[in-house]
Formats: C-alpha cells, sequence, structure tokens
C-alpha cells in the first residue's frame, strides 16, 4: 500500500488520482484522506472553463464538489494500486449554494461519506470560502462498472 503526504498539489499527481483531465479539473490540492472523507481545495482562476463575468458558476461549484468525491475513489484506488475508476452522480438529494467565489479565491471542500455498498455511495459536502460555508450537498454516486 502506498500513501502520499498530504497536502499533494502536484498537478500531475491530481491527474493521476482523477478521471478528469485538463481543462477540467477542478481541484488543486487534496488536504486530507480518511476512509470515509476527504478534504480538497480550488483556487479560482481567470482560465478556469468555469468562470463568467469574475465569478465561478454553480455549476463549475458543483464540478468541483463531484472532483473532491472521485478524489476520495482516486486516492482510495492508489494506495492498493488500482486504476482510477470513473464515477457517476446518481442524484443529488439536496444541495444549496448560498454563494460562489471570485477568481483568486480558494474554496475548501469537505466531503463525508454517510454511506456505502456495492460501488454506490451516499455523500455529504460542505463548501467553505474563507470559513463560511458557502455551498452544502447530499448526493448519490456510483462508480462505472
Amino acid at each position: 500500500m502506498k500513501e502520499l503526504r498530504f497536502p499533494i498539489t502536484d498537478p500531475f499527481i491530481l491527474e493521476e488520482l482523477l478521471p478528469q483531465r485538463e481543462p477540467m479539473i477542478m481541484v488543486d490540492a487534496l488536504m486530507y484522506y480518511d476512509k470515509k472523507s476527504v478534504i480538497a481545495e480550488l483556487t479560482v482562476t481567470e482560465g478556469n472553463s468555469f468562470v463568467k463575468d469574475g465569478f465561478l458558476s454553480e455549476t463549475g461549484l458543483l464540478e468541483h464538489i463531484a472532483q473532491t468525491v472521485a478524489l476520495h475513489t482516486g486516492y482510495t484506488g492508489y494506495m492498493q494500486e488500482n486504476p482510477v475508476k470513473e464515477g457517476y452522480i446518481g442524484a443529488i438529494k439536496q444541495a444549496e449554494i448560498l454563494k460562489t467565489p471570485t477568481i483568486g479565491q480558494t474554496v475548501e471542500t469537505e466531503m463525508e461519506i454517510i454511506h456505502e455498498a456495492i460501488g454506490i455511495s451516499m455523500v455529504k459536502t460542505t463548501t467553505k470560502l474563507q470559513h463560511e460555508t458557502i455551498a452544502t450537498t447530499e448526493m448519490k454516486t456510483m462508480l462505472k462498472a
């Protein structure tokens, strides 16, 4: 079993942990990992595909949240020396976006697995901007067979 030191900010390592590729990678740091949770960050840049009028769109924020969930799966596989698996959002049970970040701001998303069975997970996420909660979700995700 191989492990990496946190925070993981090397874009080449992050790309190994995600099924997405540039320009669609929406995390730039993996801050924490354990069996049931993960914390990831994204600093919003002007060149980000989801930035409009200086703000990260709600769609971009949701993509960042989904990729935070994918990082958990990717890092778990990495430690077991398994290839990255693609996944899907099966359902968003609840999503509340209170604010979107601007260029230069960094968001931090924490994901916690509530329930997991046969490749399907129910997760809860909280996204913060400078310690202020700006988004929360509950979603069901599933791995591609």
